[in-house]
């Protein structure tokens, strides 16, 4: 079985009857993160890339520069909720709940004040990198054709990592849209990737919270299949990051500095 989908008994319409099937399910498993036996965040997930997605939350939801593990453990209980232990001598005080951008499975939709977490994205560095937008697009269309979740269960995100090259370089999927970006900034950091030379991609929509990940990562381009929503704008527009939105290979919404692109 796949970490990313199990097949499921259901009865399928045909348009006149309904018939006994199997279907290919993206699977769900809460997600729990500890760190040097603290419980650092609580995630709703796919049991996919876990060591990619604990460290990619971990650095840009806490704003750690980086973290070094010394161990890292993989536990599963019984009723299927997965358990992420990491052991590090870093300082951990930085990871407060109450600066985390992400809150609950959706986001940041039991928050208040929206403004008041904006108020802490970083402002993103400029490189000397300048990237294609006929890549940018062509870089989309592979990462599609690597989405081996989503083509089975038509319900999994992705995010991806796009070189100044225009090199697709890296593929994570994740039912959650921002979970599949931490695990690309994990995968990033594992890899001593630097992010301010790399475009982030993803599959569907760019939300505010990504954006703030994104800054925290010092990532200064997101390109996006689908739309922007007024807080990413207005989050992109204040830390300095460029949106490249509804991109196909003849069109696309830039928002933020038009120099990075080409």
């Amino acid at each position: 079985m796949s970490d990313l989908h199990r097949k499921i008994g259901v009865s399928r319409w045909d348009g006149s009857n309904f018939i006994v099937d199997q279907d290919c399910i993206a699977i769900e498993a809460l997600v729990t993160v500890r760190i040097n036996g603290n419980v650092v965040a609580n995630l709703l997930a796919s049991p996919a890339d876990l060591e990619d997605l604990a460290i990619g939350h971990c650095i840009a939801e806490a704003k750690m520069s980086e973290i070094s593990v010394d161990d890292f453990i993989i536990s599963i209980d019984e009723t299927g909720a997965h358990f992420l232990d990491i052991s590090t001598s870093d300082d951990i005080s930085s990871l407060k709940p109450d600066e985390r951008i992400i809150t609950s499975s959706c986001g940041a939709c039991d928050r208040d004040g929206v403004e008041t977490l904006m108020s802490t994205i970083p402002i993103v560095t400029t490189s000397t990198v300048k990237f294609s937008a006929i890549a940018v697009n062509e870089a989309i269309v592979e990462m599609k054709q690597r989405q081996i979740g989503f083509s089975i269960t038509g319900g999994i995100h992705a995010a991806g990592l796009m070189d100044g090259d225009g090199k697709l370089i890296a593929v994570r999927e994740d039912i959650g849209r921002h979970n599949a970006v931490d695990k690309i900034f994990g995968h990033a950091h594992r890899n001593g990737i630097d992010i301010n030379q790399h475009a982030l991609l993803l599959s569907g929509r760019c939300g505010w919270d990504i954006v703030a990940k994104s800054a925290r990562m010092n990532c200064q381009l997101i390109a996006s299949i689908g739309a922007s929503s007024t807080l990413a704008i207005e989050s992109a527009r204040q830390s300095n990051v460029t949106i490249f939105s509804f991109v196909r290979s003849d069109k696309g919404v830039l928002i933020g500095q038009s120099s990075r692109l080409k």
